[in-house]
């Protein structure tokens, strides 16, 4: 078992010898048991919109990726802004654990609050915008007053509403030679900068995902140090892809992304960043249906599955099992308070190039040569 990071508690035990999933010869002496990992930004395909996914492809997709315990987005159909909508049954057969986010303002429409007690009564262990910025900052610092009320996270993603509309493509030298309309950095760094303000405004939780710019993580980094309680997260995928992956003339959808990939300084800005303990990692999983990408680039549906890959991406970037463990289990565990964790099996030196399968929605980083194999996942004792 790897043991240089705490389980928080877990009495989970280890399958006995005869249990034991049989390895690939070449994973033989180099397998080893680390804490399953937390997805903190799931954007599930059910309910809703069942030619994304369905339950039975997000448990295979949490299991073949080591996940154990996802935090559900609201941005489902119907959304999840109620407390009716939170009594979902919350379990996958053979599947993660499942955490439930639940909106912010009614309908993500970003104007009326939702019943922000009623929602945690039922079982929500954060509110959340599902990736929509919300316009009115009243709104957003009253939610977040509420949240730290009924001490809940708010997860959001920070961006100027009218900006974050803008674009495609990271706007650069890149997004003009492809002829792509561009979406500016400065977005994000205005909406880090405001989710910081009403965070000390407010002494709400907050977590903010998709980062992808320096000067974002500079300040969350700042924020942190301040002492604010505050935490960030990047996709997986954002710490081998750049902007440049699109600079090859395909117009692949598969990396039609919102927002988009940054430029190569902001990739190793987040490398550092994970390295460094400022940030989490994501899987950012938004599973799309083929018909959703079969499009030209600026109208394909914006998004990538992500949990089959983002152990591999997080150790073919970092190359450090303790930072991935780190990164991907045990701090996400942490901010969203789980305890026990379950386990995974993992092979950290296994090199595979990510192929798609067939069936499966398809992921940004296909063709891409990642390290690290999922060899077995024990989800956690509900």
């Amino acid at each position: 078992m790897h043991r240089d990071f705490p389980v928080h508690g877990s009495s989970r035990r280890l399958p006995a010898p005869e249990d034991m999933p049989e390895l690939p010869p070449e994973s033989a002496g180099r397998a080893v048991w680390i804490p399953s990992l937390v997805d903190v930004q799931c954007e599930p395909g059910f309910p809703g919109f069942p030619v994304r996914e369905n339950a039975t492809s997000l448990a295979a997709a949490a299991r073949a990726g080591g996940f154990g315990d996802l935090l559900l987005s609201p941005r489902v159909d119907p959304v999840m802004d109620t407390p009716e909508q939170l009594s979902r049954p919350a379990a996958l057969t053979g599947g993660p654990r499942l955490h439930f986010a639940a909106a912010l303002t009614t309908g993500l429409l970003g104007a009326e609050l939702t019943e922000v007690g009623l929602l945690k009564r039922a079982g929500a262990v954060a509110l959340s915008d599902g990736g929509l910025p919300v316009a009115d900052s009243v709104v957003l610092r009253n939610a977040m007053e509420y949240a730290a009320e009924f001490d809940l996270l708010v997860v959001i993603r920070p961006a100027d509403p009218a900006l974050d509309r803008i674009g495609v493509a990271n706007d650069s030298p890149v997004a003009c030679r492809l002829g792509l309309r561009g979406n500016p950095a400065s977005t994000e760094e205005i909406g880090t900068a405001r989710a910081i303000a009403l965070c000390r405004a407010t002494g709400a939780r907050v977590h903010l995902t998709h980062l992808g710019t320096r000067r974002a993580v500079e300040a969350l980094a700042a924020a942190v140090a301040e002492g604010l309680p505050i935490t960030g997260s990047a996709a997986a995928r954002s710490l081998l892809l750049d902007e440049e992956a699109l600079d090859d003339g395909r117009y692949d959808t598969r990396l039609r992304l919102h927002p988009p990939l940054r430029t190569a300084v902001d990739r190793a800005a987040l490398v550092a960043a994970v390295r460094a303990g400022t940030l989490l990692l994501a899987a950012d999983h938004q599973p799309r249906a083929p018909e959703e990408k079969e499009h030209e680039f600026e109208r394909a549906v914006p998004g990538s599955a992500g949990l089959r890959s983002a152990f591999g991406a997080a150790m073919r970037a970092l190359g450090d099992l303790d930072v991935v463990i780190r990164a991907l289990s045990t701090a996400p565990a942490s901010l969203l308070r789980l305890e026990p964790l379950g386990w995974a099996l993992v092979d950290p030196a296994a090199d595979a190039v990510l192929a798609h399968e067939r069936g499966v929605a398809a992921d940004a980083l296909e063709g891409h040569l990642l390290r690290g194999r999922v060899l077995a996942t024990l989800p956690p004792d509900r």
